[in-house]
């Protein structure tokens, strides 16, 4: 009996886990395990939307900074309708692929919006323009006065001065009692030999490349646009030194910005921008307070796609607003198999321009943010432009 005892007890210990036990820990290990799946599944997704929110902030943030730098310097170097009134503007560019007049050119104006309607998906566009001479607004009798040869190889312009110029490979107005104005790009200067306080400033003409466009039109294309064949009704040049004309635009899902007056590049701002719409903020003639925001359109308070110099005067700051969208696209409702995170368009600010993100059919799959500031041009207050 003993012995029988012990070889039952030594089989039991034997036996091992039996097959139920199995199932039964191999189900509960599933069961963590499903668990433990959905925790860090659910945790992953969460950082993914908060890092594709902080990039939303981060490019909304760099893009409002990068356009309110531009906005303020806006006007800078340039010289204003009451110095410099003109009633045609000529400007040339050739970059070797492409030639005419410099696209988006505001004139004087410091500031352009190109409205780009309501159309789903369209934004505005916005020019800056600003130079950096001191003395492009200063009436200055001896740097003003000038001999004038405007076109054909080796045109020159011969100031009374050489006081305050730029320099070669700064850009000079050229203009007249016919209010014809024509911007010039200098490429040589020289000691007059007939005095030895003035200089001679050649414009002449060269091959543009995308890296160094030429300005300065050739015999032919001042021809093609009708360019004035002379200045000799008094004529008169303005310094504005080195020449900045940088238009932003939103294109293939990013802010883009071109200077025309460094190449014809188109180099990204910022990533995951989906729109930008921009208003005027106008005051009353000879007033500095903006009692208005306007469009860039043709409306009951004037025509602001094309203002005229008075009206011009009378825009005394840019309203902006910036749509970036998260880079990470949502899943769909499994139920529905439609999108629903967002479900109405993101707004520029109350009771400012409409934003249509529709011609993008997976539109409701992101997250956006709207960001907007209103920036002063502060060049144009100071200098009690009204």
């Amino acid at each position: 009996m003993p012995v029988r005892h012990h070889s039952t007890l030594r089989a039991a210990r034997q036996r091992g886990l039996s097959l139920v036990e199995l199932m039964v820990g191999l189900v509960v290990g599933l069961v963590v395990s499903l668990v433990i799946y959905m925790v860090l599944s659910g945790n992953e997704s969460l950082r993914r939307s908060t890092s594709a929110g902080a990039d939303a902030q981060q490019g909304g943030m760099l893009s409002l900074s990068i356009l309110s730098r531009d906005v303020l310097a806006a006007g800078y170097g340039m010289p204003g309708a009451d110095t410099m009134v003109c009633a045609r503007y000529f400007t040339y560019f050739d970059d070797g692929g492409a030639n005419g007049p410099v696209p988006d050119f505001p004139g004087v104006a410091p500031v352009r919006i190109t409205d780009g309607g309501t159309a789903p998906g369209a934004s505005d566009r916005l020019t800056v323009l600003w130079g950096t001479s001191i003395r492009a607004n200063v009436a200055d009798g001896l740097l003003q006065n000038v001999t004038a040869v405007p076109n054909g190889t080796a045109a020159k312009l011969q100031p009374a001065s050489k006081v305050g110029l730029s320099g070669v490979g700064g850009f000079v107005w050229l203009t007249d009692d016919k209010n014809d104005c024509a911007l010039m790009r200098i490429t040589a200067s020289e000691p007059s030999v007939l005095s030895p306080d003035t200089v001679v400033l050649s414009h002449d003409p060269a091959t543009g490349t995308a890296a160094a466009p030429n300005y300065n039109p050739p015999d032919g294309a001042m021809g093609d646009l009708a360019w004035p064949s002379d200045f000799s009704s008094n004529p008169r040049i303005h310094d504005v030194g080195a020449l900045l004309q940088r238009t932003y635009s939103v294109a293939n899902g990013s802010l883009v910005a071109t200077d025309y007056f460094t190449s014809s590049r188109q180099v990204d701002v910022a990533s995951n921008v989906v729109a930008m719409k921009a208003q005027y903020g106008i005051s009353d003639a000879g007033s500095q307070v903006v009692n208005q925001w306007v469009s860039a359109t043709l409306g009951p308070s004037g025509n602001w796609a094309l203002p005229t110099t008075t009206d011009q005067r009378r825009i005394k700051a840019v309203r902006l607003a910036i749509v970036v969208r998260s880079a990470l696209k949502e899943r769909p409702d499994p139920t529905t198999g439609a999108c629903s995170v967002t479900s109405v368009p993101p707004i520029s600010w109350p009771d400012g321009p409409d934003i249509d993100l529709s011609n993008d059919p997976d539109w409701r799959c992101y997250r956006y943010r709207s960001f907007d500031a209103v920036m002063p041009l502060r060049n144009v207050l100071w200098a009690n432009l009204q």
